[in-house]
């Protein structure tokens, strides 16, 4: 097992640590795994709302959010977070406790764990990668740097003529009548058929850890956030209560109210939407949305089918009533 690092995400590993040099700093790594090698295309910066300190460091998460999925839909093969990197002072190139739930976190979203750098300046640049298994068990691993050590494939970007495409369908009469209005209101009653409703035990006990109940609620909701606004146009807010994220449309036509909420014990998360509660996994609504899309497609094909059965039955009819008639030829 080992790593490659791209030009670029290197690159942007190492201008960062330049930028901040008397602080900690970090970032988070986009890119995949195949045939025991972590592909590191891109490594985004951690936003400009992060605490940046001598021996402390926290990520911009809701922009680190945002730009996951920006830069990950220009590429043709689809990025993912594969992984994080952070700077500690001096010679420290251990995690700290702190550092392994973090790690933990990333490492559950994939069966094959995820990786995580320290960064040191003792005095050089210094990098020692790591992978991270579950339950938060590391392991030092190389690591190369080179476009040429990465598949082609890998760092082509999307053609404009698939963007072209892509807006084409969004914009043609096929998705026009169909396509849901900016209300959110509006956009739930296409897709909450094509969602699994669920019944939820209050006797269940909240997570003690409310940052971590709201991270994990923040992962799965990152895809799904920008499909709303950036696919379906629909503005909306986002706010923590506690430890529900409300994800909310307060005009339009109906004000509405999402409380996603983290259920420990199932390692799920969930929403309610009046009084119904729904199972809720990274993308669910662009999958509940395709669905609904595909079902349809397939009911105005057999109506058409339909009528033009019964154009063609009653076309028979008549021609059997003229020859009873005797009027036929």
């Amino acid at each position: 097992m080992k790593v490659v690092f791209s030009d670029r995400a290197f690159a942007a590993v190492m201008a960062e640590t330049t930028e901040k040099i008397k602080t900690e700093t970090g970032g988070l790594f986009l890119g995949s795994f195949e045939d025991g090698v972590w592909y590191v295309i891109e490594a985004i910066d951690p936003g400009p709302k992060s605490i940046f300190e001598v021996a402390y460091f926290e990520y911009d998460q809701q922009y680190t959010q945002h730009l996951i999925n920006k830069i990950a839909n220009l590429y043709d093969k689809k990025l993912s977070l594969i992984g994080l990197w952070h700077r500690h002072p001096g010679s420290f190139d251990q995690f700290s406790s702190t550092d392994d739930g973090t790690n933990s976190k990333y490492a559950r979203m994939r069966k094959e764990g995820a990786i995580s750098a320290l960064v040191n300046i003792d005095p050089e640049f210094r990098l020692t990668m790591y992978h991270v298994n579950q339950p938060c068990r590391y392991s030092i691993i190389e690591y190369d740097v080179g476009n040429h050590l990465i598949p082609d494939e890998m760092l082509q970007y999307k053609s404009p003529e698939r963007f072209e495409k892509l807006m084409t369908g969004i914009m043609n009469d096929e998705y026009k009548d169909f396509r849901p209005s900016v209300s959110l209101n509006g956009f739930l009653k296409v897709v909450l058929p094509y969602m699994k409703r669920i019944k939820i035990n209050e006797s269940l006990h909240e997570v003690g850890d409310s940052n971590l109940a709201t991270e994990r609620i923040l992962d799965e909701l990152v895809e799904d956030t920008a499909f709303l606004a950036d696919e379906q146009g629909i503005e909306y807010s986002i706010s923590q209560v506690e430890q529900f994220i409300c994800l909310s449309q307060d005009a339009i036509d109906v004000p509405v109210k999402l409380y996603f909420r983290y259920i420990a014990e199932k390692d799920a998360v969930v929403f309610s939407h009046g009084s119904n509660c729904y199972l809720y996994k990274s993308n669910e609504f662009r999958r509940a949305f395709e669905q609904a899309f595909k079902a349809q497609k397939e009911n105005t094909r057999q109506r058409i089918q339909y009528d033009r059965g019964a154009s063609l039955s009653d076309a028979v009819k008549k021609i059997i009533h003229i020859n009873l008639n005797g009027d036929g030829k």
